[in-house]
């Protein structure tokens, strides 16, 4: 896909995980629409704004053509501008038609494999409704999605626009795939993150980039949640650079590389760009929130017995037995199910972060500190499951080598000793008797 003409690709493909009562599966959304304010000529008084629609193959009908396989599908998009709180005035409509070909059978069901269309709109500046309608020209099945939408103002001397993730980029052929949707796989070895920046004159910059995540400000990142512990919200800054740019007059694209070592923690991001002067002040700002989904959940809960007994560090104990009282695996099961949807932080919808969170932190404890027993049943692992990786480490070595973890954001603190010289690392102080503050 051009830099500048995005007109076709395919994006990469987010486990979306659903909870049914029955059992735990893997389910995806019908398609992703996403809309991109643009800082790019436009007539006067307007914004550009890009549509794109991601459309995964498992929702079309794929029909045997001369030469392999075809689905065909249609979409229509209506633009209605809000009036205050309730009222819409139609604004304008376009439709446009997407033919699929694929060599065989197998590639209609590839996963990850989706169509990728994007129709360019020049609106003025205000609250919108996108409602985007999909037709499945085999089964006439019809499938519609709705967005509000800001369309933004870039009558500034120096102007972001939005931030559009990219799934794949090539710096030899400047070409793009975008990630269309709010939803990121967690376990992306790098971030990656394109958009358009528009001066008037040229002039030297610093560009910052942010990638803060949401947490609760003085209680318990999972535990309090679970618990209903925690107070307020606050961001930890999980990624940030500046880079000096001297930027020509005109319109110029940026694409931005995150490095992520060992993958996302599942739960909700912002990603900010914000431009600075040599005085440090802010000339202009983007940011773009999104949920990192950990595709691997279903693996880590297939042994349900195991599973139920991870659960001893956040449950009590009356929950745990009744969960394992169940007479067959089946009722256990939901029973287990039953235990997460009451906790479940956006009720309603395909996902449970509040489950992926605890799972994928029993995966990590496991694979950082498993030995002569299981990862997560070790005193760091145990740390790990309820607060996440800490802020910061400090190790010390002797006859008993021991490590302190802070926890800056929480005002805490858990020291380790490894009293045998074996890696043993024990918790100084049990975590429900001393919080163990940072003075």
């Amino acid at each position: 896909m051009n830099l500048r003409a995005w007109r076709k690709g395919s994006c990469l493909l987010v486990g979306v995980l659903m909870l049914t009562v029955t059992s735990y599966a893997q389910t995806e959304v019908p398609f992703q629409v996403e809309v991109i304010n643009v800082p790019a000529s436009a007539p006067p008084g307007q914004t550009r704004v890009d549509l794109y629609v991601a459309v995964p193959f498992h929702t079309l009908q794929f029909l045997q053509a001369d030469q392999g396989f075809q689905a065909t599908y249609s979409l229509l998009v209506e633009i209605y501008r809000l009036e205050g709180a309730t009222q819409r005035q139609f604004v304008r409509r376009a439709s446009w038609q997407q033919r699929v070909s694929v060599a065989d059978f197998g590639a209609t069901r590839r996963r990850g494999a989706e169509d990728l269309s994007m129709h360019t709109f020049y609106l003025a500046p205000g609250r919108y409704v996108f409602t985007v309608q999909l037709e499945d020209q085999a089964t006439r099945r019809l499938i519609t999605r709705t967005l509000e939408v800001r369309v933004r103002s870039f009558d500034t001397p120096i102007a972001v626009g939005d931030l559009l993730l990219v799934a794949r980029y090539d710096s030899t052929q400047h070409t793009i795939t975008p990630l269309v949707g709010r939803t990121v796989s967690a376990e992306r070895s790098a971030l990656q993150v394109f958009y358009e920046i528009a001066v008037r004159r040229s002039q030297r910059v610093q560009l910052v980039y942010e990638l803060v995540r949401p947490e609760k400000r003085g209680g318990w990142p999972l535990v309090g949640p679970l618990l209903g512990i925690g107070r307020g919200e606050a961001y930890r800054t999980v990624y940030q650079h500046a880079v000096w740019r001297t930027l020509t007059a005109g319109s110029l694209v940026q694409v931005h590389t995150i490095p992520l070592r060992e993958g996302l923690e599942a739960g909700p991001y912002v990603l900010r760009v914000r431009v600075l002067d040599a005085k440090g002040e802010q000339l202009a700002a983007a940011e773009k929130p999104f949920t990192a989904v950990w595709s691997e959940l279903l693996v880590h809960v297939r042994d349900l017995d195991e599973a139920i007994e991870q659960l001893r560090y956040i449950a009590k104990q009356k929950d745990i037995a009744y969960i394992k009282a169940g007479r067959t695996p089946e009722e256990r099961w939901q029973r287990f199910l039953a235990f997460w949807r009451k906790r479940d932080p956006t009720p309603g919808t395909p996902r449970n972060e509040q489950m992926e969170a605890f799972y994928y932190r029993v995966a990590l404890a496991n694979r950082k500190f498993s030995g002569r027993k299981p990862g997560w049943q070790t005193d760091r692992g145990h740390i790990i499951v309820l607060f996440g990786e800490p802020d910061f480490v400090e190790r010390r070595q002797g006859s008993q080598p021991f490590e302190i973890w802070y926890y800056h954001r929480l005002g805490r603190r858990f020291i380790f000793v490894d009293r045998t010289g074996q890696g043993d690392y024990e918790l100084l102080e049990p975590i429900w008797e001393n919080p163990s503050r940072i003075r």
